[in-house]
């Protein structure tokens, strides 16, 4: 009968539109399965952590500073040791009236020994007196008898703290890594304001190197301290 549709028809348009849609689906899945592992991608991939800027700490008044002796802190981590120095020598780096005071991080870039020992000139040098001096050899307090020096008792290590902590005798590699210091004339207020290269012998930096932006690794996912006590070391 004419005008009228074979069931075979009606099946084949069903099963057309059946495959469309399936099609679709398949489709609008892959679609959705792409942006998934994009946004799973995106949160696994490795965290760029930015480097913080050099902490600004109050370390002293210039008249709590008593000449040819060191006072021990932190900077700019709790773990990284320092030492402060008022010389008694005016020298091109030194800051205060008298532009004789310096800081410097404590750690030997020989071998990472973090007990390194202020030597003041000769004068000065009285293990009676300095009784941590008795740690020192008798012949290595012969030496250079009028500079300030750090000694590190590891390997006799000796750092000239007037020339920028420049290596003097012994094994390590290069000089020591400077504090850099901020003296306020109107208050008299000494302030640690960073570090300056080259870069000390820690975990997390090239030993050594000059570039200012890898000595600030130092600081990378740790707590920067925002104050710090000078302890006198007599």
């Amino acid at each position: 009968m004419s005008g009228l549709s074979h069931p075979e028809h009606g099946e084949k348009e069903l099963s057309t539109d059946r495959r469309t849609t399936l099609k679709f689906l398949t489709s609008l899945s892959f679609i959705l399965g792409i942006g998934g592992i994009a946004s799973l991608l995106k949160s696994i991939s490795p965290v760029v952590l930015e480097i913080p800027e050099w902490p600004r700490v109050k370390l002293a008044n210039i008249n709590e500073i008593k000449p040819k002796t060191w006072y021990l802190f932190s900077y700019p981590t709790k773990d990284i040791p320092c030492l402060l120095v008022k010389t008694g020598k005016s020298i091109p780096s030194g800051v205060g009236p008298d532009k004789d005071i310096v800081a410097y991080v404590m750690i030997c870039q020989h071998a990472r020994y973090y007990g390194t020992i202020y030597i003041p000139p000769k004068e000065e040098r009285n293990p009676e007196k300095l009784t941590y001096l008795k740690t020192v050899p008798p012949n290595i307090l012969e030496l250079y008898p009028d500079k300030n020096l750090l000694y590190c008792p590891a390997h006799a290590g000796i750092y000239d703290l007037e020339k920028d902590g420049e290596v003097l005798a012994g094994p390590p590699f290069c000089s020591l890594c400077k504090v850099s210091l901020e003296y306020d004339e109107a208050s008299g207020d000494i302030y640690a304001v960073g570090l300056a290269p080259p870069a000390p012998a820690v975990p997390g930096v090239t030993q050594c190197s000059s570039d200012p932006n890898e000595l600030k690794r130092i600081m990378l996912g740790k707590k920067l301290i925002s104050e710090t006590l000078l302890e006198e070391k007599v």
